[in-house]
């Protein structure tokens, strides 16, 4: 979908209006208001040689022609690989940088004359380094990160939120595909069913009595191997083996086993029923504190199944201190890579997200999201929380993207993230989405 475009069929966000009747929300489709352009600007990614990175590049120079796109990373070399996977990033200009000393970081920026920083150098995991944060509020530089780890997410909110409005910076972090759009699906299930936007879809503050709450919402993730992700995925996936979940129930957080707690879920035809399993991801805390949900939890699934096995394996077997260790953690994925790479030939990358929003008065609202392609998904989800910001439509501050004040115009977002998705549905019954729905006597059964 180029800039400009509205939705087509099978691309199309649908949605509701809510009435002044408690419990009850009238459903009907909507195109989304059409993407817009982006003024002239520069924009650094970090991490721009890697699969994160280079795909989010890769989304920005098709669909804004007029950015000026710079890659940073450690090696030019690794710049010449991307080059080479991706033939557009030539349009791109390099400079190198190491995220560890500030200052080449602050250089970074100055040189490039940066309006906007994404922050793709991950694995975020057990990372205290927020270099890259902090120079961007020092050069009064906008910021996304796609952040993945609850501990670097909420440090990066508490300690930074009141610098970035102060010095009117807007920063949006973790802002990927998971964490990332998956938040915004939710967050526009559950503003449509609260009353939360007005008959033009700006934000507004419900009368009492005006909507309906969510009681439970349930993200679950598939991707067909590691998505054809790259080694940090790995590192990523093996960091967080070793990290207690942390799940809301009514209200209480709880801490569970990593990888547990399996559950089959339906993505619809095309992916079908998959086992997902607990994870420690940052929207789970997101969405409690942000959108006031009682019960939230995140889960994640792969293929070929035994993979699923294998993190199962590494969580119980192998010491949480090592897990613990990225050192060990980065040797473990380097070794693991060559077999993850071959089996990702046969399986391919697909990925599948389902938003399962729980409301009052046991009504519910659910959103899918499939596409052939994570990387692609990728970037055009991290692209599109750059539009936003690019147009001046993120306040300043730290925000999840979830949060008012990290999207204007979430139909906007939602259109330009979901660029190529084999299907894309919001604000649907939970059996509208299922992969094979039968009607028995009147009634759907599933």
């Amino acid at each position: 979908m180029r800039v400009g475009q509205r939705a087509g069929p099978r691309n199309h966000v649908a949605s509701s209006t809510s009435i002044k009747r408690v419990g009850r929300v009238t459903r009907g489709r909507i195109l989304c208001a059409a993407t817009g352009a982006v003024p002239d600007a520069s924009v650094v990614v970090i991490g721009g040689t890697g699969r994160v990175g280079s795909s989010t590049a890769s989304a920005l120079i098709k669909e804004f022609p007029n950015l000026k796109i710079t890659l940073a990373s450690r090696s030019e070399m690794s710049y010449q690989a991307a080059v080479s996977r991706r033939p557009e990033l030539s349009k791109a200009s390099f400079q190198t940088v190491d995220i560890t000393d500030a200052d080449s970081v602050k250089s970074l920026l100055r040189s490039s004359s940066a309006d906007l920083v994404i922050h793709t150098a991950g694995p975020f995991q057990r990372s205290a380094n927020y270099s890259v944060l902090q120079a961007a509020l020092d050069r009064r530089t906008a910021y996304i990160d796609v952040c993945d780890d609850t501990h670097y997410a909420e440090g990066a909110k508490a300690t930074y939120s009141a610098p970035a409005a102060a010095a009117g910076v807007p920063a949006i972090i973790s802002a990927g595909i998971y964490p990332g759009t998956s938040n915004v699906m939710a967050a526009h299930i559950i503003s449509i069913a609260r009353g939360e936007y007005d008959s033009e879809w700006n934000y507004r503050t419900p009368a009492p009595g005006d909507g309906i709450d969510p009681q439970r919402l349930r993200y679950s993730y598939y991707t067909a191997g590691s998505g054809g992700a790259g080694p940090t995925i790995l590192e990523t996936s093996f960091l967080l083996a070793g990290e207690p979940v942390v799940v809301f129930k009514d209200g209480q957080q709880l801490s569970l086993p990593p990888v547990s707690e399996r559950r089959e879920v339906d993505f619809g035809p095309g992916i079908g029923r998959k086992g997902v399993y607990l994870y420690n991801l940052p929207e789970v805390v997101s969405a409690h504190k942000a959108m006031r949900v009682p019960s939230v939890s995140a889960r994640f699934g792969t293929d070929p199944w035994f993979w699923n096995w294998a993190m199962w394996l590494t969580a119980r077997l192998i010491p949480r201190r090592l897990l613990n260790d990225r050192t060990f953690v980065k040797a473990f994925a380097a070794l693991s890579d060559p077999l993850v790479r071959n089996v990702d030939k046969i399986v391919g990358e697909a990925v599948a997200m389902r938003v399962e929003v729980d409301l009052e008065g046991g009504k519910n609202s659910c959103g899918i999201f499939t596409h052939r392609l994570l990387s692609q998904a990728m970037g055009y989800s991290t692209a599109a929380f750059a539009q936003s910001v690019l147009q001046g439509k993120t306040q300043p501050g730290v925000w999840y993207p979830e949060e008012q004040g990290a999207l204007q115009d979430r139909r906007q977002f939602l259109q330009f993230a979901s660029t190529g998705c084999s299907r894309f549905d919001l604000n649907r019954s939970a059996w509208a989405l299922e992969s094979e729905v039968r009607q028995i006597g009147g009634l759907i059964y599933w």
